[in-house]
């Protein structure tokens, strides 16, 4: 260790705070999350975004999970009628069911999709017809208890 070192208060501590206190260290307030709902009532069923690391599942009723791509290990396709995909990870499954849903697998299978959300009526207003819509999510976890 230099001389240099022991100077600015490191004393042989690998990561030491260098010499500052508590009192120097600024604390930023946690600020709430923004609203999940638009202030429109555009139904969007997925987002895209360059090299998702996590996959945010919004579900209408329930709770939301933010899974990593790092643990999908399979997705299960309907390809002939487009109505259902399942995703298999190391510790949950989340099964998905409405129409039009290959823009979602093909996004998902890219690693470019950033959120899926599950449509409902109170929420949103119906898509245009061909639009991709999430009818369910279902997910089934491993520490669920029955």
């Amino acid at each position: 260790m230099s001389i240099d070192a022991d100077k600015s208060g490191m004393g042989g501590q690998l990561w030491a705070s260098g010499g500052r206190n508590k009192a120097q260290e600024k604390v930023l307030p946690l600020k709430p999350p923004a609203a999940s709902t638009p202030q429109d009532r555009n139904y969007v069923a997925f987002e895209l975004r360059d090299r998702a690391e996590r996959l945010y599942i919004v579900r209408a009723a329930d709770t939301s999970r933010f899974p990593s791509y790092n643990y999908l290990l399979d997705i299960s396709y309907d390809h002939h009628h487009q109505s259902a995909f399942t995703l298999i990870y190391t510790f949950m499954i989340v099964e998905v069911t409405g129409w039009n849903l290959w823009p979602i697998v093909h996004a998902l299978s890219f690693g470019n999709c950033a959120c899926i959300r599950e449509f409902h009526m109170k929420l949103y207003d119906v898509p245009p017809t061909g639009e991709p819509l999430i009818e369910k999510i279902t997910i089934t976890a491993a520490d669920e208890k029955d």
